[in-house]
């Protein structure tokens, strides 16, 4: 990294973890709380798929889909706004399609170069930031001061997915966690692993509000901010799974 770059880590929250670990419900939390941007950096993958195959772009071709990436940049005069496009197709991004062609596009490491630059620029005209995926603390923000890797054992990850797609069959959701880490932890660039300074939270026992309590003791830390942890669910009398909403892949 750059010393700018380094510089900017230092005001980053780096939330790492595989699919539906609540990644994104706690780090929309601590954004909120904390008054910082938010940005999931997967659904720039997904949106690469996504026109990948919209355009029929074979999706294990690393030269078409830089070219297709140039493509997209000039269109939208600004590689930041793919970020904006991203949310335009949020629905989208999520189907299975989208999702099973995401492991494949992420792992290329000409794709994963020019995201890195992308999601640096981003963060850079930020006076802080919590940026969510799988390599966040490890390649694009290795310097950063606040980095989280959150886990859970694949079936409970599986039934907080089911839980939230009542259409879906739970053995195929499981299926679909087991391939995509299997997928993500077994790329040759940017596995997915915790860094060696990163605070390891299984969250599989454990509801919102207490992840997020062991969150906001680590940025209080570092000085991020002095506050009681963001509350989320004042009914301690539900089950942990139901207080799991927004778990992504």
């Amino acid at each position: 990294m750059t010393p700018d770059s380094i510089s900017i880590a230092r005001h980053v929250v780096a939330v790492d973890g595989p699919a539906a670990a609540g990644k994104t419900t706690t780090s929309r939390a601590l954004s909120a709380h904390y008054g910082l941007r938010y940005l999931e950096s997967g659904m720039a993958y997904r949106f690469m798929a996504y026109m990948a195959l919209r355009r029929d772009v074979d999706v294990d071709d690393g030269d078409a889909l830089l070219r297709l990436y140039s493509t997209l940049v000039d269109s939208s005069e600004s590689s930041q706004n793919l970020f904006q496009e991203s949310r335009r197709h949020a629905g989208a991004l999520r189907s299975p399609e989208v999702s099973r062609a995401v492991s494949a596009v992420s792992r290329l490491p000409q794709l994963r170069t020019v995201i890195t630059d992308m999601i640096r620029s981003w963060a850079s005209v930020a006076t802080g930031s919590v940026v969510e995926g799988r390599d966040i603390g490890t390649v694009v923000f290795p310097s950063a001061e606040v980095k989280f890797f959150l886990t859970a054992a694949p079936d409970v990850r599986a039934r907080r997915r089911w839980q939230n797609e009542t259409d879906a069959d739970y053995q195929e959701i499981l299926d679909d966690i087991h391939r995509r880490d299997a997928a993500d932890s077994s790329r040759k660039v940017s596995p997915l692993k915790p860094a060696d300074d990163s605070l390891v939270i299984d969250t599989s026992d454990l509801t919102v509000d207490q992840v997020l309590t062991y969150m906001a003791r680590r940025c209080d830390d570092v000085g991020f901010v002095s506050q009681e942890p963001p509350a989320i669910d004042s009914d301690k009398s539900r089950t942990t799974d139901s207080l799991w909403s927004n778990v992504r892949g």
